[in-house]
């Protein structure tokens, strides 16, 4: 009896249902896993060798004194000894009175001897030329034009000549108070001779001639005396006392963006508060983090996007693209310096908006915001500024059912990060200039368009690999998947023409009701586009397509008959996934009629047969499990049945007698059909795992009811006549 208990306990302990929830939980608890491991290993990574501050560089947080200390700096001690060391009153100079001294009388001597040679009478023209083109001073050379000026001169301008040269000299060493320095002599030859000369009575020609002479004579005489001068900085150097730095507890040290300098490292080491490049407690703190917003966001899609965490797929490729998108940006951030206002977070959003939902782009960039503003040390106006753009990227982007969705989110982001950096900007701004603010404007505005752009180009070109790789539809594959060209439309227009306009009635039944109670009314009309598709194997046996024809399930028997009415959902879902429809149409393919009976049929076999298994007439399923495949199994149900009775006269507008009274020939209002249809399904249990409520149901009805008066416009059901005797 134990044993017996024991293998049945064990038999309930390993139940299908039971293995099912524990893989599904298994798979969120990895996926979760995967993200928390991508979130703490982008907020931890460092390139090699890198350290938590650098001088020179801006600090990335925040830090204070964990304690009061007093320490002696050698930073400072050492700035205060260089400046006393270089001071200019330690520098000692050594001037020579006799240069300038010497140099004037051989300007003298030259000038003497020039006077000669224009005077000697044994020397003719050519010879005083070449006399005073050698010229035995070392100091200057003559060209041959300008002796030829000296030469042309007469005895009252070469004096005047003579007498300018000297007292320009003479200026000159008195402009220094008889000691040049090299400065000195350069400022003479540069600037002050020609400035002179400029307020003499000489031509132009003279000018030149006596700047030449003059500037030739002019020699250094005051020299820095380095021994001296070196003697004198290290006894200032020595007289400085070291500098004592009292740190206060809770004393700002250095803020976020604040330039590092040598002087704040060491009151970092000092106080014991400088940040090491990775360690144990920043290790946790990241860890942690990175835990929360990992719980936080599958938290959020567990319990408001259920559907999304029971597709392993699409979960793993959600995680997979948040993961990259941190990724990308830590990579950019190492990269670059300046605030990255310019990385295109929104494309996440976007993505994530166009392949699952808003909600879920919404939730994927606020997480990947607040990450990339840990990140740039905690900078929360960076975060609000990248998630208030992904916030407007998703709200323009929502239909996504044309390319100037993409390319009208794009301009979204661009304006959004124009007007949140404007708006922190000017409130950090003590005074405004108009020059600052155009600056600061010019370099914002390009990478907002940067950021603009990139989110167009890159959503764009991802949203499609990323919906294939998630196996999720996008609105732009069901518009290209809704066009009578595609293949499969194009055989189920040739070949079972009824089938496919019953289609397109369902598609329009659909739709409406998918748009009443705020379905997928796109995927809805696609999906009915398709969903018997498996009729065109044999559409001869299915009474869309038996106008004028006889019907050829009059000869077979009924386990045949429905075997083939069945069998169009297998083959279906064999066309569907052979031509690489998205699951998410196979799935209304397998489910349009669930596990519901071939009721005719059935009756048929029960009629001939004694033994009956209602399995053989049943559809495979399963059964709907979204609210838009219920929708479909309705709509399909209704126009079928619907359109039956109206082809043979038994649908009419209204009763004159009580509702539920009968007819004579067996016709019913519309109201009442598609009433009985919705519920027969909710009866035989075909809707329990589709998430509609009874309020949805009745705005379905209500919607079929409308569309299809609009289509059939029933007769009206006239009072027999009365027949007087």
């Amino acid at each position: 009896m134990k044993a017996i208990s024991r293998h049945r306990l064990s038999r309930w302990l390993v139940q299908p249902h039971m293995l099912a929830l524990s893989r599904a939980q298994a798979r969120l608890v990895l996926a979760a896993l995967l993200l928390w491991a991508g979130i703490w290993a982008v907020l931890t990574f460092r390139l090699p060798g890198a350290s938590g501050l650098q001088a020179g560089q801006p600090s990335p947080l925040s830090i204070t004194a964990p304690a009061e200390v007093i320490y002696t700096s050698e930073v400072l001690t050492a700035e205060r000894r260089k400046q006393a060391a270089n001071n200019p009153d330690n520098l000692v100079y050594f001037n020579d009175p006799q240069i300038p001294i010497e140099q004037r009388r051989n300007l003298f001597s030259l000038l003497e001897l020039i006077g000669r040679v224009r005077s000697d009478p044994t020397l003719d023209e050519a010879g005083r030329l070449r006399a005073l083109r050698e010229l035995p001073s070392a100091d200057v050379q003559l060209s041959a034009d300008q002796a030829r000026l000296i030469l042309a001169l007469d005895d009252e301008a070469w004096s005047l000549l003579r007498t300018t040269i000297l007292s320009l000299y003479d200026r000159a060493i008195e402009r220094y108070d008889y000691a040049v320095d090299e400065r000195a002599l350069t400022q003479l030859r540069d600037r002050w001779l020609s400035f002179w000369l400029a307020t003499t009575t000489l031509d132009p020609a003279q000018r030149e001639l006596a700047q030449t002479i003059t500037a030739a004579f002019l020699r250094v005489n005051r020299t820095l005396d380095t021994v001296a001068t070196e003697e004198r900085r290290a006894n200032a150097a020595a007289q400085v006392a070291p500098v004592e730095v009292k740190v206060l507890a809770g004393e700002m040290i250095i803020r976020a963006g604040e330039i590092v300098t040598p002087a704040h490292i060491e009151k970092l080491q000092a106080t014991g508060a400088m940040p090491r490049p990775l360690g144990w407690p920043e290790l946790l703190g990241h860890g942690l983090l990175a835990a929360l917003l990992s719980a936080g966001l599958f938290g959020y899609l567990r319990g408001f996007q259920p559907q999304l965490t029971e597709q392993a797929r699409s979960l793993f490729v959600l995680v997979g693209t948040i993961v990259a998108t941190l990724i990308l940006a830590r990579i950019t951030l190492l990269i670059y310096d300046a605030r990255p206002i310019f990385f295109p977070l929104a494309m996440l959003a976007v993505v994530a908006t166009v392949v699952f939902t808003g909600q879920i782009g919404f939730a994927a960039s606020l997480l990947a915001a607040i990450v990339m503003s840990v990140m740039e040390g905690n900078d929360l106006t960076l975060a609000a500024t990248l998630f208030a753009s992904s916030t407007s990227a998703i709200l323009l982007v929502r239909p996504a059912e044309r390319l100037r969705s993409f390319l009208v989110a794009g301009l979204g982001v661009t304006v959004t990060v124009v007007a949140l950096e404007i708006t922190f900007w000017l409130s950090q701004q003590a005074i405004f200039t108009l020059s600052g603010f155009s600056d600061w404007m010019l370099t914002t505005v390009l990478s907002a368009i940067a950021n603009g752009g990139l989110t167009t180009i890159l959503s764009f070109g991802l949203f499609n690999v990323i919906g294939r790789l998630a196996g999720q539809v996008t609105a732009l594959q069901l518009m290209e998947l809704a066009h009578p060209s595609r293949p499969l439309l194009r055989k189920l227009i040739r070949e079972a023409p009824g089938t496919y306009y019953h289609s397109v009635a369902v598609g329009n039944l659909a739709e409406a009701a998918a748009e009443a109670i705020g379905a997928d009314a796109l995927l809805l009309r696609v999906a009915a586009y398709y969903h018997d598709i498996g009729k065109t194997i044999r559409p001869a046996f299915f009474t869309d397509n038996q106008m004028g024809r006889e019907n050829v399930h009059d000869d077979l028997d009924p386990y045949i008959s429905a075997q083939i009415i069945i069998d169009h959902v297998r083959e279906g879902i064999k066309m569907a996934r052979a031509a690489g429809l998205p699951e998410q149409i196979v799935d209304f393919i397998a489910t349009h009629h669930g596990t519901g009976l071939v009721r005719h049929f059935y009756q048929q076999a029960l009629q001939r047969y004694d033994n009956i298994d209602e399995r053989d007439f049943r559809y495979p399923g399963p059964r709907p499990h979204t609210r838009e495949q219920a929708i479909l199994m309705l709509a399909d149900s209704v126009e079928a049945t619907v359109r039956a009775k109206a082809q043979h006269g038994k649908l009419i507008a209204k009763r004159n007698g009580e509702p539920g009274e009968r007819t004579a020939n067996g016709a019913v209002t519309l109201d009442e059909l598609v009433q009985s249809i919705i519920d027969a399904r909710v009866r035989e249990g075909e809707l329990n795992d589709a998430p509609l409520t009874m309020r949805e149901l009745g705005q379905i009805k209500t919607v079929f009811i409308n569309t299809l008066q609009s289509i059939y416009h029933p007769r009206v059901d006239y009072a027999p006549p009365i027949v007087r005797v």
